[in-house]
């Protein structure tokens, strides 16, 4: 090849070059930006559940406070039946769970009493239930005998190394509380018997103590609230007009000792065409408060706003790890429901009946003592309690719920935040005709 012809190559081969690089660098910048990477968990969270390594005999006991009357300690009663979906779940892949259940009777002794009873029983760990005095007597009485406890519902008395809380703190409840109420400067607060809550500080407050029956309370709160006339004094002209409060509550603090009694309230400012928000802090979001307010015909409306961590059916509609966790609970829900053979915790009712109220927190609660004790390869309580504090879980491991750390005693790791009330059948669970129709959404209601 002569030098001309050598040159003409080289220029050829160098166009080529820059004519790939050119191609490349087009392709590069022009290239989708990148989907994010799903959560490393499968795109379907299975049903059943494994626990490798579970002795064979293993149990978990439960302590609550029978009744289903409005005793005080018995608000989630039936949310506790969330646990039986976990056992259940766990047998359908051969790790046999039982859940002998004791009743605390609503006293502190028989709190005590329950744990003792449980221990001899050879359990591995306890689930409270309960609320209340009952419910810290009964974590106390576990640690003591050095058996791993765990609390959905309840703070223990103080932190311990066998003791822990999955439910929010009163600290996290304050400041979510104080974002529902955001851009609110007339708080009035209405209670009946209940906590008066930290964070708030009510322009107004009106108390049962001053009224003779609820609907007078509720009567004047609404007269407060600009929604109601006051009538004219008794000595005022015949033709005399109501008159409409100047600085009218722009939100309602609503507070009361029982959840059945928070209904009774709500129901009762209803009644009275209470158009501000109704902020419930406390107990607003247990099955004793839905089964209540539906009885007293009472709406389930985006106007009720309460607190609490992402643990509602809601959940399973994200698009995301935790919905899909949510969503295999609800599955083994329905599962469950179909089951006649299938009991409540007290063996004395299908789990069928209480399959609207089963919740995410019990459910979660006994999913970490089986993990906890499948890792040890025992049903020792001091072991099982050793291994719960090294790990934390989350829909990858089978909750439904947030994530969990139990190196911690507060073991929930998500902030609650503010719920609306709706009366919407999200059509994840069992039909029911007889179960309300409240659910909590984490955004307003659509009306």
């Amino acid at each position: 090849m002569n030098p001309r012809n050598r040159l003409f190559v080289l220029i050829a081969a160098g166009a080529a070059v820059v004519i790939a690089a050119a191609v490349v660098l087009t392709m590069t910048l022009n290239r989708p930006t990148e989907a994010p990477r799903p959560d490393p968990v499968a795109a379907t969270v299975p049903v059943a559940l494994k626990a490798d390594g579970l002795p064979a005999d293993f149990s978990i006991g439960v302590v609550m406070t029978f009744g289903q009357s409005g005793e005080p300690g018995t608000e989630y009663n039936r949310a506790a039946q969330g646990a039986v979906v976990a056992a259940q779940r766990f047998g359908q892949s051969g790790a046999r769970v039982t859940l002998p259940t004791q009743n605390d009777q609503g006293t502190e002794d028989g709190a005590r009493a329950a744990v003792a009873t449980l221990a001899e029983q050879g359990v591995s760990g306890v689930l409270v239930a309960s609320t209340g005095p009952q419910a810290r007597a009964a974590a106390k009485a576990a640690e003591e005998r050095g058996l791993p406890v765990i609390l959905p519902y309840s703070e223990a008395s103080e932190p311990t190394q066998t003791t822990w809380t999955t439910g929010p703190t009163a600290a996290s409840v304050q400041a979510a509380l104080g974002t529902a109420l955001a851009g609110k400067s007339r708080v009035l607060l209405v209670s009946d018997g209940g906590q008066v809550p930290a964070s708030v500080t009510p322009a107004d407050t009106l108390t049962l103590e001053g009224f003779s029956d609820v609907s007078g309370l509720a009567q004047e709160a609404a007269i407060r609230t600009g929604d109601q006339l006051r009538p004219p004094s008794k000595d005022a002209p015949a033709d005399a007009e109501g008159t409409r409060t100047a600085n009218p509550a722009d939100a309602v603090v609503v507070s009361a000792a029982t959840p059945q009694r928070l209904a009774q309230l709500v129901r009762a400012l209803q009644s009275r065409d209470v158009s501000v928000p109704l902020i419930l802090p406390d107990g607003a979001t247990t099955p004793a408060f839905a089964s209540s307010l539906s009885e007293l015909d009472g709406t389930a409306s985006g106007q009720l706003v309460s607190i609490a961590p992402a643990t509602g059916d809601a959940v399973a509609l994200q698009q995301d790890a935790q919905g899909r966790g949510m969503s295999a609970f609800l599955a083994g829900i329905r599962l469950a429901t179909g089951n006649p053979e299938i009991k409540n915790l007290t063996d004395d009712t299908p789990f069928s009946a209480d399959a609207w109220a089963a919740d995410a927190r019990s459910h979660d609660a006994v999913v970490a003592l089986v993990r906890a004790a499948a890792l040890a390869g025992s049903n020792d309580p001091s072991k099982v309690g050793a291994s719960l504090r090294t790990l934390s879980f989350g829909p990858g491991e089978g909750l439904a719920g947030p994530a969990l750390d139990f190196s911690q005693s507060q073991a929930l790791t998500a902030q609650p935040t503010p719920v609306y009330a709706s009366s919407q059948d999200l059509g994840l669970r069992p039909a029911d005709e007889n179960a309300p129709r409240l659910v909590w959404v984490p955004a307003p209601a659509s009306p």
